[in-house]
């Protein structure tokens, strides 16, 4: 299961988002600034460490005279305060502090103590504290610790480390006074880590304030993001209910270049093709329901008038019998096309057929046609070559095809016409045509003659069932062929089926009329 999946399912879109993003967000933030802080503290600290380093040197330098002074001092006392010597004996025998100018060897100590804000601690060459600006460090003791030794061979090194005469965590650095040829003592200075921590806490602070900035904006940002892209959705949602409850007139019209755009328009189009299928199943079942109930009113009424026994006349009474078998038949025709209908519309035959030689489906339509034209008072001409490209096609529906042309071309031509099947071999294609002179189709008729249950004369056509040019069409269109049709008025119809040829088909993948 996805995270976002495992959220508490009442969570709308919008707070799922900023959820996510937050959770993201904030992860990011918390590695970065943790990232961060620990290398500015790092880098903070080696600066400060590098900082007092070079002071150290500084003091070291700063001290190397006066205490060459103190030291020849020093000798001096100690020559004249020899054993034996009870002149001296008699004197003080702590060696005092040399002058140097108006001052002596602490109190420049304590000035470079006071100035870069530091404990200073000098010593001998033995490690032995001799001055220290801080009177907790006590005088004489021998100090052991890594930088001294280190200054001893005039070397670099710190050490962090808490301070056993303040008990504070503090920062110590040592340099050389003198060479290492020449050396004349160590000078240590001291910082608490507290001083140099208070940079690394503002640093620390700018970092985290700087995140809980960009924390906000992002929430503001992912507030106002998932509201833009949950608008649609909401959009969507009612649109949708909408159409649920019987409005297929509603349209989301989004003018957005996105994948919710794209989703809107899929929207719009389906309840477009909703709106449009409905309405042709309403005409379509008002159109059956009429065409239904033509036949079974006949049916029941000549049927209730043979029952009560009311046609005297044998010649009627036969007659009506002839016009319930007829009627019977008719409406068994028309079911039977409905069903033929919605089986083909519904697409439920889907596996290629074989290829089909044309010519001899259309010699047994030829005459199949010929009784039903003669009785007509119609001439029927025929035009088929004997070698034509074959067609992926079932015969039987090629045939229906074929058939239902040239029924309705013998239908609506007066007796003393002509109706002419022909095919040929055009290009990549076989073309079928169909033509009669007869009475002709309206212009404006010809867009909807297709259409299931049209006639062009409403009130008084009929002949058929209008079924049948509507199985031709979608026999035709399944087969990814085309259909024309040509009329005038008075002067006859012609109708043109164009075919691809089963080899370039193939080429262009498989197909077949179901």
């Amino acid at each position: 299961m996805k995270w976002p999946d495992a959220l508490p399912p009442r969570r709308n879109l919008t707070s799922r988002l900023i959820l996510v993003n937050l959770a993201v967000l904030l992860f990011a933030l918390a590695g970065l600034v943790l990232w961060t802080g620990l290398r500015l503290q790092t880098s903070l600290i080696e600066e400060a460490e590098h900082g007092w380093e070079l002071k150290a040197l500084i003091v070291a330098n700063g001290l190397q005279e006066p205490l060459q002074n103190q030291l020849r001092f020093e000798d001096e006392q100690e020559k004249l305060h020899e054993p034996g010597d009870e002149e001296g004996d008699e004197t003080d025998t702590n060696l005092s502090l040399a002058p140097f100018g108006d001052r002596n060897l602490q109190s420049i100590v304590d000035a470079y103590a006071s100035e870069a804000d530091v404990r200073i601690t000098l010593m001998d060459t033995s490690r032995s504290v001799r001055y220290s600006s801080d009177p907790l460090v006590p005088i004489h003791i021998e100090d052991q610790h890594p930088e001294i030794v280190a200054a001893l061979t005039n070397g670099e090194q710190h050490d962090i480390r808490l301070d056993e005469w303040s008990q504070e965590q503090r920062l110590f650095v040592g340099a050389l006074v003198g060479t290492v040829n020449a050396p004349q003592g160590i000078v240590q200075l001291s910082v608490p880590m507290s001083k140099i921590m208070v940079k690394v806490r503002q640093t620390w602070i700018m970092l985290l304030t700087t995140a809980t900035a960009l924390a906000a904006l992002s929430i503001l940002a992912s507030i106002f993001l998932g509201r833009q892209l949950t608008r649609p959705v909401r959009a969507l949602t009612k649109a949708a209910n909408q159409v649920a409850e019987g409005d297929f007139s509603v349209r989301l019209d989004m003018k957005r270049d996105d994948e919710l755009g794209a989703l809107a328009q899929a929207f719009d189009h389906m309840a477009t093709e909703i709106s449009t299928r409905l309405e042709r199943e309403r005409v379509f079942i008002a159109n059956a329901s009429h065409e239904l109930r033509s036949p079974i009113t006949a049916i029941q009424l000549r049927a209730e008038l043979l029952q009560n026994r009311l046609v005297k006349n044998e010649s009627r009474f036969q007659r009506y019998l002839v016009d319930i078998k007829e009627e019977s038949e008719h409406l068994g025709h028309l079911l039977e096309q409905l069903l033929d209908l919605d089986r083909l519309q519904a697409g439920s035959y889907t596996d290629p057929m074989p290829a089909l030689a044309p010519a001899e489906s259309l010699q047994q339509v030829v005459q199949m046609m010929a009784s039903p034209a003669h009785d007509a008072g119609l001439t029927f001409v025929s035009d088929i070559p004997e070698s034509l490209p074959p067609v992926q096609a079932a015969a039987q529906d090629f045939e229906l095809i074929i058939r239902n042309l040239v029924d309705n071309a013998i239908k609506y031509t007066p007796a003393g016409g002509e109706v002419r099947l022909s095919a040929r071999s055009r290009n990549d294609h076989l073309e079928i045509v169909v033509a009669d002179t007869g009475t002709g189709i309206p212009e404006a008729d010809i867009p909807h003659i297709f259409d299931r249950f049209y006639r062009v004369d409403k009130a008084r056509d009929r002949k058929g069932s209008g079924l049948g040019l509507a199985m031709v069409k979608t026999l035709v269109t399944e087969a990814g062929g085309d259909i024309r049709v040509e009329s005038r008025l008075g002067e006859g119809t012609t109708v043109t089926i164009s075919l691809l040829r089963t080899e370039l088909r193939e080429a262009h993948g498989p197909a077949s009329i179901r």
